[in-house]
């Protein structure tokens, strides 16, 4: 009589034990599920985080282009407005020569060496003003 309730006993045990390693088994498959699809969301994050860093390099490296390609741009336009000044200036003299009856006498008597160094000088003169 022992026996039998001995062996109902460790029957009894082997049978919860069994119940819970099958618990166990499906507890581990359930995170190996877990466990790969959140591998598989940090590769997705990786890549992306990836990317974005990709493209925020691509756009620093473009807007350092763009910054060059205005900066050359702004030097072209000085240029042109000093250009454009020395003509100005050139174009007042003419016109003050012209409309100054005493000046036109003495650029009449002047000579065309005079004439131009005249507009060589203020094309230096003009050239040092910017250059400062």
């Amino acid at each position: 009589m022992i026996s039998s309730l001995i062996d109902a006993l460790l029957f009894g045990a082997l049978a919860f034990t069994g119940w819970k390693a099958t618990a166990m088994a499906r507890e581990l498959r359930r995170l190996r599920t877990g466990e790969t699809a959140l591998s598989k969301a940090l590769a997705d994050a990786d890549a992306s985080i990836n990317r974005a860093a990709h493209a925020v390099v691509m756009l620093r490296s473009e807007g350092i282009d763009t910054i060059r390609a205005l900066d050359e741009r702004i030097a072209e336009a000085r240029e042109v407005v000093t250009e454009l000044e020395d003509r100005i200036r050139v174009a007042d003299r003419r016109l003050s020569a012209a409309n100054d009856p005493a000046a036109g006498a003495r650029a009449s008597g002047a000579t065309q060496q005079d004439t131009w160094l005249s507009l060589i000088e203020s094309r230096l003169g003009s050239g040092s003003a910017t250059n400062r």
